[in-house]
């Protein structure tokens, strides 16, 4: 016998509806968190194509060969200035040196596209990188790349293109290029423009117009070295799936292989293994790395390029023997020509130094944002970690070269120390100042005025309109002051930071300057010896050598070893063994750290640096930056 239903009171019906509402808002939370919010905040595939904005006075010359904007070079860099002058209206032209547009990544395989990240995780790309890299599906597809910006570059009406071209000739008057002449496959070709962006990877334009320079690492007193390059190939025949599995089930199986393989030049190397997928079962390989190559020297480049070509061929043998998704693999193609940073660091209005970096600085004519850890490899090919910055801006005037008042450049050469290159050296960073070079450039013709003009004090006004320009453009820039009083807040940091900008001091990951903790004798004898290499070659000898290289022992700092070791190398001996009181009679310690190091035995970090610095300014007789 069936029960009969109870008579549906108000309470239940409330009680139901609450029910339901509940279980909307349940289905709803769990759609969004597993289907939309990860297409809207998927770093890689998400992207704002800016507001539109459009400047007064642009597109009004006429003429095949008048511009607006000229842009010299179609590295990234180069590519998005033009992309960045013409969506605000600049009649543009882009020239490429190959017969292909973006054939300096092509040609090389340059498939680093990982967007600047700070540390927290915040994504500080510009959403003209992020878009190039979404319309190339990550970009790690060198075909798909290509295509993408050949697309988004044609879809601009005014922007034109030249190819295969190369300058012959510049005319300058008053600091002002009025035009330049290119050869061209069909001839000579004269451009004029209004403003250039010089995006070549060696600073061609800047070259011919004199800008000053300085290469690898010789502004930190370091002669003949360079940051190492790097070699990628592709070959065919191999199934992607199959290899991401094997690397993703067995990593130490293959770092242990990788291992044994042994390269046939001390300066080259097997730098990870990683592994893009290109379609059509081809998949490119990162994997040689090579240092001590002068940059400078385009034979010294192609002696390399040969030596590394082969390594590659023998890597994919190595592979083949030993490893079963490449048993039957085929096609082998290096790329033609290396992955490799600038040799040049020129001469603009701001040198970026690596405090500058480290501390985020808040430029008032900041033009882009990056984050991206500084590192350096030495001549013996140890690498290691400068400092960490989470946030750093690249000023205007570091972008304008000395000399030149409508010229503008991009890429890792502009004026910077030669520490800093590796943190600006990203595409991603790259390709934000350019499409920053861009808007700026065709910005100053719509308001009159000089580039040099705007970032003057008086422009203060001018310099928070052009940040506004480029905010609406998608550059991306952080309004969140970084609290760092931890780092800039001792004392000593003024000293540790001019030891941090010629590479004497490394915070590492954690940017820890270890400001308390106790120094070893070790750490004090590699500043001095490092130091004055560095900021007077002269003043280094055999016997200062031998004099520091005594006390380079894991022991701790105490004072009275801080005494001995400052009258060693000032050429004083102590007659009582009591070296720090002597020390400080002699006027070697200062009244500073006499009083820093009171009622203490053991000499901390904090005041290492201080010492450092003074002992290497007095030695060399120079002031360090």
């Amino acid at each position: 016998m069936k029960k009969k239903n109870k008579p549906t009171t108000k309470l239940d019906k409330r009680i139901d509806i609450l029910v339901r509402v509940a279980l909307v808002l349940t289905i709803a939370i769990i759609v969004f968190f597993f289907a939309i919010r990860p297409m809207i905040f998927k770093k890689d595939y998400y992207f704002e194509t800016g507001d539109d904005v459009t400047l007064e006075n642009l597109g009004r010359d006429k003429g095949s060969d008048n511009y607006d904007i000229a842009v010299i070079g179609d590295g990234i860099d180069g590519i998005s200035a033009a992309l960045g002058a013409a969506d605000v209206g600049a009649k543009t032209l882009l020239i490429c040196s190959d017969k292909e547009l973006g054939s300096q990544m092509g040609d090389s395989y340059d498939t680093r596209w990982s967007p600047d990240v700070t540390p927290t995780g915040n994504n500080v790309s510009s959403d003209i990188f992020k878009e190039i890299r979404y319309k190339a599906g990550e970009a790690i597809n060198i075909g798909n790349y290509l295509k993408a910006v050949k697309e988004m570059v044609t879809e601009k009406k005014n922007i034109d293109v030249i190819y295969d071209s190369e300058i012959s000739e510049m005319d300058i008057q008053n600091g002002v290029v009025q035009k330049i002449e290119f050869n061209t496959p069909e001839g000579k070709r004269t451009i004029t423009a209004k403003q250039y962006i010089d995006a070549t990877k060696d600073g061609e334009m800047l070259k011919k117009s004199n800008v000053p320079y300085s290469t690898g690492y010789s502004d930190i007193g370091i002669k003949n070295l360079f940051p190492p390059v790097y070699l990628n190939f592709m070959v065919s025949g191999v199934d992607y799936e199959q290899i991401e599995k094997l690397m993703d089930e067995q990593k130490l199986l293959i770092s242990s292989l990788l291992k044994q393989y042994h390269t046939s030049n001390s300066n080259v190397s097997v730098s990870g293994f990683n592994i893009s997928d290109q379609g059509d079962n081809k998949v490119l390989i990162e994997g040689i790395t090579v240092k001590n190559v002068d940059l400078q020297n385009e034979k010294k480049i192609q002696e390399y390029y040969n030596i590394a070509s082969k390594e590659c061929m023998d890597l994919f043998q190595f592979l083949k023997l030993n490893l079963e998704p490449f048993k039957n693999a085929g096609g082998l193609n290096v790329a033609a020509q290396f992955i490799r940073p600038s040799a040049y660091h020129f001469k603009g209005l701001y040198n970026l130094t690596l405090g500058d970096v480290l501390t985020g600085k808040r430029f008032s004519d900041r033009i882009s944002t990056a984050s991206r850890p500084v590192t350096m490899t030495m001549e013996d090919g140890n690498g290691y970690i400068i400092c960490n910055p989470k946030i750093f801006y690249i000023p205007l005037r570091s972008m304008i070269p000395q000399g030149l008042s409508n010229v503008l450049m991009t890429g890792d050469k502009i004026s910077c120390s030669s520490l800093v290159q590796s943190a600006i050296n990203s595409n991603s960073s790259k390709s934000g100042s350019g499409y920053a070079a861009g808007i700026i450039s065709a910005y100053s013709i719509s308001k009159k005025i000089d580039i040099p003009q705007i970032v003057e004090d008086y422009n203060l006004d001018t310099q928070a309109e052009v940040e506004t320009v480029l905010r609406k453009k998608g550059i991306f820039m952080s309004d969140i002051k970084e609290d760092l009083t931890s780092l800039t807040g001792n004392w000593s940091y003024p000293y540790a930071e001019k030891l941090l900008n010629i590479g004497l001091l490394s915070g590492g990951i954690t940017n820890d300057l270890k400001y308390n903790k106790k120094a070893a004798s070790q750490d004090f004898a590699y500043v001095i010896l490092n130091g004055v290499v560095r900021l007077a070659p002269d003043k280094y000898n055999y016997d200062f050598d031998t004099t520091l290289r005594v006390y380079l022992k894991d022991e701790p700092l105490t004072k009275d070893k801080l005494g001995q070791i400052l009258l060693d190398v000032s050429g004083k001996k102590a007659t009582d063994k009591k070296y720090y009181d002597e020390a400080c009679k002699q006027g070697l310690i200062d009244e500073t750290l006499i009083q820093k190091l009171k009622n203490k035995s053991d000499v901390e970090y904090s005041e290492m640096y201080y010492a450092a610095v003074k002992t290497i300014e007095k030695i060399t007789g120079k002031s360090i930056k």
